[in-house]
């Protein structure tokens, strides 16, 4: 799907960036601390996420004052205030009501408004939040074996102020504490690194974070009326699950939904699916189908060529800022051709597109991109059926093939097979022929062909 466009809500002087996207009943996000609504769609790990969400349900997302896109605040705003962003952004979307989802402190904003306009909450989830400080001192009645040491909120506020003293040139950090699971995906980390800077500066960030670690919902949790479930992760660094046990206990009639793993950011877990599907089923009352579908799709694969070798050359430093230009270049491209990033493959990436034509313009586009800062990749592109799964990922033999033409290509080269360059005759394109080819794990001999453009 094509990312939304980013809108603003108005309230009073403050403007308050929002994204609306999907169909379905409505779901309105609350964020977490750090956010950009725009830069959230650039990875898969995230995109994934919202992409199913907007499957089911009509989805509208805000940054929150203060980061990303919005508008930044004079004086720290109360949790009342930052609610009246929830309601300014409902009515800038014509919504009288809504599911509601929060994230993290965005948990916190969602119980203070379903105990304060509960005939605008039709049901609210809260995933990896906390309880107002005047409960807190009964979370040790929650705990259990297995679970990660309970930090306090002085140690928690000192976490993130380390991660403010290394603010994008550091993101290992953040995502090692944070996300674990993804502590050695390279892209990701990388990715991280730009959501920062494009979240706020690092005086901005400390400036939320102070505002955030003031926020209390008092006495929210027992006056909800609405059907709430409360989820946590049970290995949650950041956020302990006693927390989320209490609160699903304060809460009259929660459903409570604890899950394996270590993410405070949970959807970037392998199994995010079971999260989603259960968020949705909790709102809708429908169950999720996941579904397998066979369709027509071309595939390229991209690599940088001698990347071990560039690396020790230019030292790590350097080395990561032309991962992090190849990252963005290479995205870029694949967005303006109608593409979609199926995963990052180490140094280089995997998408999808619905012709021949947009695959082939992609990968010499970004060949020539990244030639200009330096960069040499190889590239190949099958067209051919796939097996493409609801939960973003493609597989099947002519994603093998894709791959396997790929390795055939030599450095600085797009490479084509003989489906690709058939559906092509007569375009803009020129293929070489590169002769017969045995290709790893595929039988029989496949012919390719090295492209040009016109």
């Amino acid at each position: 799907m094509q990312v939304p466009e980013t809108h603003y809500a108005r309230l009073g002087d403050v403007r308050i960036a929002y994204q609306k996207w999907g169909e379905g009943p409505r779901l309105m996000l609350i964020p977490a601390l750090i956010s950009n609504i725009e830069i959230s769609w650039e990875h898969e790990l995230y995109r994934r996420s919202l992409e199913h969400l907007g499957r089911h349900m009509t989805c509208v997302i805000f940054d929150k004052r203060g980061i990303g896109l919005s508008d930044r605040f004079d004086e720290e705003p109360t949790l009342e205030q930052r609610n009246e962003e929830i309601i300014a952004v409902m009515e800038a979307v014509g919504w009288n009501s809504a599911h509601f989802l929060g994230v993290s402190e965005g948990g916190a904003m969602g119980q203070l408004f379903a105990a304060d306009f509960p005939e605008r909450v039709e049901s609210l989830v809260v995933l990896n939040s906390f309880v107002s400080p005047r409960y807190r001192e009964r979370m040790l009645d929650y705990v259990q074996p297995g679970d990660p040491p309970i930090i306090v909120k002085e140690e928690i506020i000192g976490r993130f102020l380390k991660i403010a003293e290394s603010w994008s040139e550091d993101p290992q950090h953040m995502v090692d504490w944070e996300m674990p699971s993804a502590c050695e995906n390279e892209s990701f980390i990388r990715w991280v690194g730009r959501l920062q800077r494009m979240a706020c500066s690092p005086k901005d960030f400390i400036r939320q974070l102070m505002s955030v670690a003031n926020l209390d919902a008092e006495d929210a949790p027992e006056r909800i009326t609405t059907r709430t479930m409360v989820m946590h992760v049970k290995g949650d660094l950041v956020l302990p699950v006693t927390g989320g046990r209490l609160l699903a206990e304060l809460i009259p009639d929660a459903t409570y939904v604890e899950i394996d793993g270590s993410d405070h950011f949970a959807w970037i877990m392998p199994h995010w699916r079971e999260i989603n599907d259960r968020i949705v089923e909790f709102a809708t009352g429908n169950d999720v189908q996941r579904t397998t579908s066979r369709r027509f799709g071309t595939v390229l694969f991209t690599d940088i060529v001698d990347s071990t070798k560039y690396a020790s050359a230019v030292g790590d430093s350097k080395w990561r800022e032309v991962l992090d230009s190849h990252d963005r270049i290479a995205r870029a491209e694949i967005d303006r051709q109608g593409g979609r990033v199926v995963k990052s493959t180490g140094d280089g990436l995997l998408a999808m597109f619905d012709v021949p034509s947009q695959g082939v313009e992609c990968g010499l586009s970004i060949r020539e991109a990244l030639s200009g800062i330096g960069v040499q990749i190889r590239a190949g592109v099958h067209a051919g059926e796939l097996e493409v799964h609801d939960d973003g990922d493609v597989s099947g033999i002519a994603v093998n093939l894709a791959a396997r033409v790929e390795q055939q290509a030599a450095s600085g080269e797009l490479w084509s097979s003989q489906a690709v360059r058939d559906m092509m005759l007569g375009g803009g394109a020129v293929f070489a022929d590169r002769g017969e080819h045995q290709l790893k794990g595929i039988e029989g001999n496949w012919r390719l062909f090295s492209v040009s453009g016109a």
